[in-house]
């Protein structure tokens, strides 16, 4: 167990490397949102012009994101021998991760990392979501380890309208609560040296067991090379959006200004009254002989139009994701032509699930060490299941399980491959086969032997 001066200097080492790579991670924050990214104009631009080019920004970042996460949802976990889920996926509904796995998911995909806390609680093990914003992990070898040395969180208290600082670290037994108390934000240096100084004065509370021999922290890596170089899929295509916001600026100026013609008088000067008026008629007539009217012909925006789509082509090519997903165009296509642009995509959503995959069943084996079931922690041949998002024609899919059920393969095995079928309803339909399956079997016995009883909904009756 760490003393409190030990728990004050590993958390200021840390936040210390947490304030380095908080700022890379901001920065990613703020282009998905489209906060960031908006085209420079020059100091002395009119306000007009400003505005433009903070609406220029066309964000196509998060719909890259969404496209991923929507498409990643964990379904079930279970042995590959068993019909059913394992226990351990009480666990899962217990915390409601149904819904909360995009938490985890999301910025796994924005960031390149995120983290599942697993801790013990009043009614069981507890799992907490957390982002690489809210969270820093350093590990020995983070190649090799799968737990963490120490583990940092930090968050805002806002409790009463009074907020403050708070924070835990986390080793292999205790949890270490911090109340780092009110800290100035009005700059990052403000801000930077207030969290400094306040690990000084640091309120540490006494030590929690956590229930684990490990530090109970999971982290889920997008992808990763041999150098340990962590990325998301979203700071790759940041200079393609920049790229993106200053053609879509451009093509907003020469709408606003040069869309429409623009007539010029020579020779001719009034008051803007005059002007005014002059630009509302149909026809104008000039008594000076030497006055002339021209205009100026309509700026062409397809130019403009063609060049944005080829940088959103770019970033889904970039992106390996379907056009479609990023322009909004589709046209009418056959299953197997929308499966077909879909297929880089779904190989890139695969290597996501073996690696998101590995993780869920760490979190998964340390939650029911807590929870004291040591066949399930000891349990490594189990997996998560996936729900299929492929594209693929219903009518093909009914096809080929039709196929396989005359085949000899059980129907009751094939339930699951029928899109949309969720773990509850599949559940309900081998249970009305089983049903069914035993009606049919009293049927026979009852034709064979006249005095056997009859069967209704599965119960014997007299």
């Amino acid at each position: 167990m760490l003393d409190d001066d030990g728990v004050r200097r590993i958390i200021a080492d840390m936040w210390l490397l947490h304030l380095d790579e908080r700022t890379y991670l901001d920065d990613i924050y703020g282009y998905v949102i489209g906060e960031k990214g908006i085209p420079e104009v020059p100091d002395g631009a009119e306000a007009e012009v400003k505005d433009l080019a903070r609406l220029s920004v066309k964000n196509v970042l998060g719909l890259v994101r969404d496209s991923f996460t929507q498409n990643l949802s964990v379904v079930g976990y279970r042995n590959a021998l068993a019909r059913e889920n394992g226990p351990a996926w009480q666990i899962w509904q217990r915390n409601r991760m149904d819904a909360r796995q995009a938490e985890v998911h999301r910025p796994a995909i924005t960031y390149g990392a995120s983290y599942v806390i697993v801790v013990d609680g009043p009614d069981g093990s507890v799992w907490k979501t957390r982002s690489p914003r809210q969270l820093l992990a350093v590990y020995e070898d983070p190649q090799v380890d799968l737990w963490p040395q120490y583990a940092f969180e930090q968050w805002l208290d806002s409790t009463d309208a009074n907020p403050r600082w708070k924070a835990v670290l986390y080793d292999d037994e205790y949890i270490y609560p911090i109340d780092m108390g009110e800290i100035p934000t009005t700059t990052f240096d403000q801000y930077r040296t207030g969290i400094l100084r306040s690990l000084n004065i640091a309120q540490i509370g006494d030590p929690i067991p956590h229930g684990a021999n490990v530090c109970p922290v999971v982290r889920f890596i997008n992808a990763r090379d041999a150098d340990d170089m962590i990325v998301g899929e979203i700071a790759p295509l940041i200079r393609m959006q920049r790229a993106l916001n200053s053609v879509n600026f451009d093509r907003m100026l020469a709408s606003r200004f040069g869309a429409h013609p623009q007539k010029v008088i020579t020779g001719w000067s009034g008051a803007a009254a005059d002007v005014l008026r002059a630009s509302a008629r149909r026809v104008w007539a000039f008594e000076d002989p030497d006055v002339s009217v021209n205009s100026f012909p309509p700026a062409a925006l397809e130019q403009y139009n063609s060049v944005l789509e080829e940088i959103m082509n770019h970033i889904a090519m970039a992106a390996q994701i379907s056009p479609a997903q990023v322009t909004g165009k589709m046209v009418n296509l056959s299953a197997e032509a929308l499966a077909a642009s879909e297929a880089n995509q779904q190989r890139k959503l695969q290597s996501k699930r073996d690696s998101f995959g590995e993780s869920w069943e760490q979190v998964f084996r340390l939650a029911a060490e807590i929870e004291g079931d040591r066949a399930t922690a000891a349990d490594t041949s189990s997996e998560v299941q996936w729900r299929d998002t492929e594209a693929r024609a219903f009518g093909a899919i009914v096809d080929g399980i039709t196929k396989l059920a005359q085949s000899g393969v059980p129907i009751d095995e094939l339930i699951e491959i029928v899109p949309g079928v969720t773990q509850q309803k599949a559940q309900a339909i081998k249970d009305a086969l089983r049903r069914n399956q035993a009606n049919m079997l009293v049927d026979v016995l009852r034709q064979q032997l006249p005095n056997t009883p009859a069967m209704n909904n599965g119960a014997v009756t007299n």
